[in-house]
């Protein structure tokens, strides 16, 4: 992902909409026009990359001056639908709790996503609390690392948090993963690619094959999955 300075300067000097360059000066009175409050100095200093960790809604509020959509400083799209005004969305980060989690086991925990963020230390810190407080919308207002840091813990593209297009095709592929987790075929898939270095080809396509007609038949599995080495196998 591009640096936010680079994108910020890119959308100063050409903005959209064929307007001449658009000064810090002149682009803090426009995020004043809308409501926020962000001074030309900061401003300067997230341009020259000084400042690097600007709040969700100094990022909503730059996009919306300059009109484009947030998710443009997150990799996403820059342009903006008719009428439409983006923002942080309260449900993702609950969604991404929920779906995105080893098979063997249940979601991840506040603190194991916390530990997990802070250790690495790409992404600065982020408390277990401050995660419950995004969970429960009593905060709504995480900073750009944070947001990059549970994108990247979940394996979601950052502008998910922004973006109602993206979010509806990443949902709609984490309902049907939940289906098919519930099924038991993400535990099957898992598995068999652990055990491929052991498994004969003619065991594998049995496996293959018996999933198949589970699936069409309705009627569960029709190969143990406690005991996937066949005669076959063992020969």
């Amino acid at each position: 992902m591009r640096p936010f300075a680079e994108v910020l300067n890119e959308l100063c000097n050409n903005p959209p909409g064929g307007q001449g360059k658009v000064t810090n000066v002149a682009l803090a009175a426009a995020v004043k026009t809308r409501g926020g409050d962000i001074g030309h100095g900061y401003i300067s200093q997230l341009r020259l990359g000084v400042k690097d960790n600007p709040t969700c809604q100094a990022i909503v509020d730059l996009a919306g001056a300059l009109g484009v959509h947030p998710a443009v400083f997150l990799g996403g799209r820059g342009s903006l639908h008719p009428g439409e005004q983006p923002g942080w969305r309260p449900a993702a980060l609950s969604t991404l709790f929920e779906a995105v989690h080893p098979p063997d086991r249940g979601p991840w925990s506040p603190e194991e996503v916390a530990a997990s963020i802070s250790s690495s230390g790409q992404f600065g810190s982020i408390s277990a609390s401050y995660i419950r407080e995004l969970l429960s919308n009593t905060s709504e207002n995480p900073r750009l690392k944070h947001i990059l840091g549970l994108a990247d813990h979940f394996g979601a593209d950052p502008a998910y948090f922004f973006d109602d297009d993206l979010a509806a095709r990443v949902d709609s592929e984490l309902t049907d993963f939940l289906a098919l987790r519930e099924l038991g075929v993400v535990e099957f898939v898992t598995r068999l690619a652990e055990r491929t270095g052991e498994l004969s080809p003619q065991a594998r396509a049995a496996a293959v094959e018996g999933f198949r007609q589970a699936l069409e038949v309705g009627e569960g599995w029709s190969f143990p999955l406690n005991s996937r080495r066949t005669s076959a196998d063992q020969t």
